[in-house]
């Protein structure tokens, strides 16, 4: 499959997005009383290898609003890492475990036909140390 036929997954239709209200800004402008934090992701499902099946993230490489689903058949996969942080900061959660499953749907190569929801799934960690 060619990059042009590539499946949008949630980060780019989100980065796609044009906001009526809001602008899309970096993670200190959007969190700006977390002073650090830690993400570990652990996905299942289609598509994904050993060497990406456990992705971290700290202040040097933060995601977008979304982690992207690795399932090359889905479309607009993934799920919303912003949303929990921002649900850890409005109940002062510092630490969170959850899983998630994949928001996209596997489709034709084009999109057009959807087929069925994605199955994969998100076994996340989330650590927060607030500032002072």
């Amino acid at each position: 499959m060619s990059s042009k036929n590539k499946p949008l997954k949630a980060s780019d239709v989100f980065n796609q997005t044009n906001f009526f209200f809001e602008k899309t800004g970096s993670f200190s402008q959007a969190f700006p009383t977390i002073e650090k934090i830690k993400i570990v992701v652990l996905e299942e499902g289609e598509g994904v290898v050993e060497q990406t099946r456990e992705r971290h993230f700290t202040e040097s490489n933060l995601p977008n609003e979304y982690i992207n689903c690795q399932n090359p058949r889905c479309y607009n996969g993934g799920f919303s890492v912003g949303a929990l942080i921002r649900q850890m900061i409005e109940t002062n959660q510092t630490e969170l475990e959850t899983k998630k499953s994949c928001q996209g749907y596997e489709g034709s190569p084009k999109g057009r036909v959807k087929y069925d929801e994605c199955d994969n799934t998100f076994n996340i960690k989330i650590n927060i140390t607030l500032k002072q």
